[in-house]
């Protein structure tokens, strides 16, 4: 215990051998070198010490004191912590200053300030403390960071009124809530008792999904989580990214619960909405309310036309707005539909589906149609949502005199494949006195299955089936808009199999082919089964050149009793192009073909098998010349082709082949399949080339202004099994020629010709003449065929006008000069703008076959977007995924 005691007391004594202890009226001072200066006045500490108040509220620790008893300033430097044991505050800083008369302490430079556990305050400048009224000052890159409520406040200047938990911001000020919202304003003023934050500036509060609200002043209570706030933009973002504007006078939001209430409400929705960047989609109301699944606007107006000074084209006037996110639809009550401030049309209520959705069960747009064969019609389809991957328009329509027509197309996407079925029944038609309420139907249904072969790059399989009750039903009611159907004289039905390798390329196909109007079987065309292979090669060490290896074959029946087997094996070699010291360009050809074949009945196969080898040969030569000027670029280049086939060739007379400029020189120009082009042939042409040179700004621009192209061919006997209308069967065909010529932007002529080769006749003219100017354009086609090429004559013309930006004419024309004969007539008024289309179209149609006789209609519509410009094609299935 003696030990204890002694040991005890010399701990005392040597600590109080550091420390000088000094009491001035104020403040007590423990430090190790202490100053008392000008008659008792200035106390000077120095090498680090404590100073505390006489009640030992404020404690001191600091490196150096200076106190001056007469102002009651004391002034603490060096690693300074002022401690405030009855508020609860701490401050720390290089240097402080403490106003002892005033109870005011404020420090200089970096400083940091801790009220308690929950309030820590970092400050550049300085801190300012008045420990009378509670009040905190900080300023210079202020941060406020609020541990137990989990905010933060950065901003220039802050004050803090401790007894009545007030914060409040000059400045520009950025806030962060419980990581969730970030409010950007002005001064701010925060109320930690009540935990509402305010502020009669401008802010802007983003939530943690980039949701932002503008307001001009706003109240809002953080633990509710609720906004009150007067002229606010809010804008929401979707998941696609596009952004919706909502402007309120004044509104409440709960954003715990995602609700709002608003009055004098504007919103103005993404621009792309409904497609078209031109739209400005709008609804303006005098209230709203709602949930982020829920809006409901009251007597509002609905407009998707971009904003100008006048009024919308049209617009939708309601009691009430609702867009239901859940059902996906945008629903009016008591609506008008105005053209131009113009009611035109009520509804007692509407929907259609809210852009986002791709598929909706509805009715599509309605048409009302006249026919000169059936009379006047109505026709309102309906689009079925079966399932995700599943679903189906029902399209009826009836006609005047009872007729009526139900057609449906079904579709079905699975993760590989693709089913359409488009099917339709008649009822009530009458083809003839003797054929009274006939029934009829077609059937058509077509897969697309992606079979995803591991050993290929592709692999797909096609099912097609085509099937009509009756040979001119489909043109009569027009079905051309069928999904499946290509033509509407041939129906086609196949199972064919297309496999894509990295080296070859393979397809196989079984075939049925049923040409309406024929008489009984001859209708009726199978193959089954047709198959081609191809692969390309090269034998680079051995050989200069290019290789192609086909095989093909098929079985056909047609005419009810004629049935062919072929099979044919091709090899075709290209050699690499030679260019000799004279610019001579060549290249040389060989083709070889293994053909095996057999028939029953046929006028061109043998009824025993028969295999040959065949073979042809060509040399190609041209000589490019050049000539070349500032202004212009002439080429013209004389080219010869020979060709050699020692086999005799199939009889392929009444085959028919187009020949002309774009063919003539091509290796296998009359694809015949079974043969090649019997005997020597030589073919002569010559092309020229006239190209223009445009230098703007040192950019060079090279137009074609002008081409000519002549060709033709010589024999040295006639070929009697080459096809007829080809020309190439005699000695000298006829010359071929063509000629385009562009001598302005405005204008174009292109012109193909086949001349007999004693100069004699055109036995083919095609003339093709476009011009364009400002906002009119006009284009002529004319075609025609004489002698052994064919019996045509036909003129063409499209013209359109464009008035101004909204307002178009389109006029187009076809007239058979053979048999003085106009096919149609069309005209199309046409109004349009960017949330607006009206139509006015008149057609005039002299086609006579059968029950179908010559029509002539008059169609009116309109579409307002976007009401009226989905369509199944686009909302159902993603057909691309399959092709």
């Amino acid at each position: 215990m003696k030990n204890r005691f002694i040991t005890i007391l010399l701990i005392l004594i040597f600590t109080l051998s550091f420390y000088r202890i000094a009491i001035s009226e104020e403040f007590i001072f423990k430090v190790t070198d202490l100053e008392i200066l000008e008659k008792n006045t200035i106390y000077k500490g120095n090498n680090r010490g404590i100073v505390t108040t006489r009640n030992n509220e404020i404690v001191i620790t600091a490196d150096t004191f200076i106190y001056n008893k007469l102002t009651t300033l004391l002034e603490a430097e060096g690693n300074v912590k002022v401690v405030d044991k009855i508020n609860d505050v701490i401050i720390v800083s290089n240097k402080i200053f403490y106003q002892k008369d005033k109870e005011e302490i404020y420090t200089i430079g970096k400083s940091k300030a801790t009220n308690g556990a929950d309030i820590k305050i970092d400050a550049n400048e300085y801190f300012r403390y008045n420990r009378l009224t509670s009040l905190l000052e900080a300023k210079g890159d202020v941060v406020l960071d609020d541990r137990i409520e989990d905010i933060t406040i950065y901003t220039d200047e802050i004050l803090y009124l401790q007894n009545e938990e007030k914060i409040s911001t000059l400045g520009e000020t950025n806030i962060n809530i419980e990581k969730e919202y970030k409010i950007k304003g002005r001064d701010l003023t925060l109320l930690r008792d009540k935990m509402i934050l305010s502020s009669k500036k401008k802010a802007i509060i983003t939530d943690i999904d980039s949701n932002t609200y503008t307001l001009n002043e706003f109240e809002y209570l953080i633990n509710q989580k609720i906004l009150k706030g007067k002229t606010i933009k809010a804008i929401t973002k979707s998941n696609t990214g596009e952004n919706d504007e909502y402007f309120f006078e004044s509104a409440f939001f709960d954003l715990k619960e995602n609700t709002f209430l608003g009055k004098d409400v504007k919103v103005k929705f993404d621009k792309s909405l409904f497609g078209n960047v031109k739209n400005d989609p709008r609804i303006n109301a005098v209230s709203g309310h709602g949930t982020e699944q829920k809006k409901i606007f009251e007597k509002g107006i609905f407009t998707s036309c971009r904003k100008t000074d006048k009024c919308p084209p049209w617009k939708m006037t309601a009691k009430n707005i609702e867009h239901d996110k859940i059902k996906k639809q945008v629903i009016y009550k008591n609506a008008w539909l105005e053209l131009y401030d113009f009611p035109v049309v009520y509804f007692p209520k509407f929907f259609h589906p809210d852009p986002s959705v791709k598929r909706q069960s509805g009715l599509i747009d309605l048409e009302i149609g006249d026919h000169n064969t059936l009379g006047d019609s109505i026709y309102l389809p309906y689009f079925f949502v079966i399932s995700d991957n599943k679903d189906i328009t029902i399209k009826p329509r009836l006609f005047k005199d009872g007729v009526f027509v139900l057609q449906n197309e079904f579709r079905q996407l699975g993760k590989n494949s693709l089913t359409i079925i488009d099917s339709s029944i008649t009822k009530g038609h009458n083809s003839s006195s003797t054929d009274q309420g006939d029934n009829r139907s077609h059937f058509f249904a077509n897969s697309k299955i992606k079979l995803n072969l591991d050993d290929y790059i592709g692999s797909n399989l096609e099912i097609n089936y085509e099937k009509t009750s009756n040979d001119n039903y489909l043109k009569l009611f027009d079905f051309m808009n069928s999904p499946i159907l290509q033509t509407s004289d041939v129906m086609q039905s196949y199972i064919k199999l297309d496999l894509q390798h990295q080296n070859y390329d393979f397809s196989t196909s079984i075939q049925m082919y049923e040409t309406l109007n024929d008489a009984g079987s001859d209708r009726f065309q199978y193959v089954f089964p047709s198959y081609s292979f191809s692969k390309n090669f090269s034998l680079e060490k051995v050989i200069n050149g290019s290789f192609n290896f086909s095989s093909s074959g098929n079985n056909t029946l047609q005419d009810t009793n004629i049935t062919t087997s072929t099979i044919f094996n091709d090899l075709n070699y290209t050699s690499y192009g030679f260019l000799s010291e004279h610019g001579i360009k060549s290249n040389f050809e060989a083709l070889f073909k293994n053909a095996n074949s057999m028939g029953r009945n046929s006028p061109t196969y043998k009824d025993s098998l028969q295999s040959e080898l065949l073979s042809a040969y060509n040399f190609n030569v041209l000589l490019p010349l050049i000539k070349k000027n500032n202004k212009s670029i002439n080429k013209l280049t004389p080219r010869l082709s020979f060709r050699l086939s020692p086999h005799e060739m199939k009889d392929n007379s009444n085959s028919s082949r187009r020949i002309g400029i774009d063919n003539i020189f091509t290796t296998d120009r009359l694809s015949l399949g079974n043969s090649f082009e019997g005997g020597e042939s030589l073919t002569l042409g010559i092309d020229f080339v006239k190209e223009k040179i445009h230098i703007e700004e040192e950019i060079t621009e090279i137009k074609r202004y002008f081409d000519f192209h002549l060709a033709t061919v010589l024999k040295l006997d006639d070929q009697k099994f080459i096809p007829d209308d080809s020309t190439l069967d005699k000695k000298r065909s006829n010359i071929f020629g063509q000629i385009n010529f562009k001598p302005h932007d405005i204008f174009s002529l292109n012109y193909n010709f086949s001349l007999t080769n004693d100069f004699d006749k055109f036995e083919y003219n095609s003339l093709n003449t476009k011009f364009t100017y400002s906002n009119f354009s006009t284009q002529f086609n004319f075609v025609e065929e004489r002698g052994v090429i064919g019996n045509t004559n036909i003129i063409e013309n499209t013209t359109n006008i464009n008035f101004n930006e909204y307002n178009s004419v389109k006029f187009a024309t076809r007239r058979n000069r053979e048999i003085s004969l106009t096919e149609y007539y069309d005209l199309i008024y046409e109004y349009k703008n960017d949330c607006l289309i009206a139509d006015i179209k008149y057609r005039k149609d002299y086609y006579s076959s059968n029950d179908i006789k010559p029509r002539e209609e008059l169609f009116f519509s309109i579409t307002i977007i976007p009401f009226y410009t989905y369509s199944p094609d686009k909302m159902i299935l993603n057909k691309n995924r399959i092709d």
